[in-house]
Order: structure tokens, then C-alpha cells, then sequence
């Protein structure tokens, strides 16, 4: 394998990864899409990447302690139940590690990006300003959920315009990867893409 094809299958498992965080689509109390997946798939990447990107390595333990949350999360989703809201202390470690996670590993994609894009492409750009949204979005939805009862249906709205915002913010980052994806697509043996 080249340095090229592992570097595409690095950013094709974190494209696919945000499919999975981003949309969430229910049967019932069960996603079909569960966030525990797209963990497993940045963990994939990030073992792809990080030759490329030394400090990828470092959030490996992360991905690892989120799928399991996650995952616990989604099992619990089968019985009707959920990990969130039990323990405020665990609640805001999850919510803490996702929101740091997130921020360096986009970090470091957009650091690959700005040593592998060609002149004037921007790529990196998008990524950091894509990754500094979903920051602001992330923290925001995380803060909604303690809002006081008495806001009613206040902050329902409000907690559904940022997820709204939110899964198309996902939508933006997914494409800007695949864009990131695209510049080490494999070359067949008689040149083409």
C-alpha cells in the first residue's frame, strides 16, 4: 500500500464518520445510523492517519471512550432507555471529550489538508471554519439541555433550530472531507483516477 491509499482510506473512514454523528434517524427509540459507528470509523482513521499526523495518535484512548459511551447509549436505545441524564458529571465528561475530540481531529485534518492541497484551494480553510461552528453548535446544544423546565416550549424550539443547524453544518464538513478525500484518490497502473 501506498502512502496515498492509506491516506484515502484515513479520510474515506472520517468522511463516513460523520454520517453517523451527524443524522440521526430513528426507528422508534433505535438509530439507524448510531453514533457509536462513526467513532469506530474516526478510530480507523485515525489509525491510517497517524503516521501522517503523529498527534492523531494521541486521541485514539478518545474515539475509543466515545464509541463505548455511545454504544452503551444505543444499547440502552433497544430497552427505551439512555445513558444521558443520570450522572450530570458523566453527561458533561462525554459532552466535554466529544467537543474536544472533535476540535483536534479536524485540527489535524485540516493540517493534512494545508501539506497535501494545491495552491489557492482553500480546503483547510473550510475545514477549520466548518470545525469552529460545529464547536460553537456543539456547545450550544450541550448548554440547551440544562436550561431551566420553565422555558418550555422556548427551549424546545431552540434546541431543534441548532440540531437543524447542526446536521447541516455535519453535511458541510462530510463534503469538505470527501473534497480532502478526492486529492489522494488511488491512480490506476495506466495513470487515470
Amino acid at each position: 500500500m501506498t502512502d496515498r491509499d492509506t491516506l484515502y482510506r484515513g479520510l474515506s473512514h472520517a468522511a463516513w464518520g460523520y454520517l453517523f454523528l451527524n443524522l440521526d434517524i430513528n426507528l422508534g427509540t433505535v438509530s439507524i445510523l448510531p453514533r457509536f459507528v462513526g467513532y469506530l470509523l474516526f478510530r480507523a482513521a485515525i489509525e491510517e492517519l497517524r503516521e501522517t499526523r503523529r498527534d492523531l495518535g494521541l486521541l485514539r484512548p478518545l474515539a475509543t471512550a466515545l464509541a463505548l459511551w455511545t454504544g452503551g447509549d444505543w444499547l440502552l436505545s433497544w430497552t427505551g432507555g439512555d445513558l444521558d441524564g443520570h450522572v450530570l458529571f458523566l453527561d458533561l465528561l462525554a459532552a466535554v471529550i466529544g467537543i474536544y475530540f472533535q476540535f483536534q481531529f479536524l485540527t489535524d485534518v485540516a493540517a493534512l489538508a494545508e501539506a497535501n492541497q494545491p495552491p489557492g484551494n482553500g480546503l483547510d480553510g473550510q475545514i477549520l471554519h466548518w470545525r469552529t461552528v460545529e464547536t460553537v453548535l456543539v456547545t450550544a446544544l450541550c448548554l440547551t439541555g440544562h436550561l431551566p423546565e420553565a422555558l418550555g416550549s422556548w427551549r424546545e424550539l431552540l434546541t431543534g433550530a441548532l440540531a437543524v443547524v447542526y446536521v447541516i453544518v455535519g453535511l458541510c464538513l462530510m463534503g469538505a472531507m470527501f473534497s480532502l478525500r478526492k486529492l489522494f484518490q488511488p491512480v490506476s497502473p495506466e495513470g487515470t483516477v
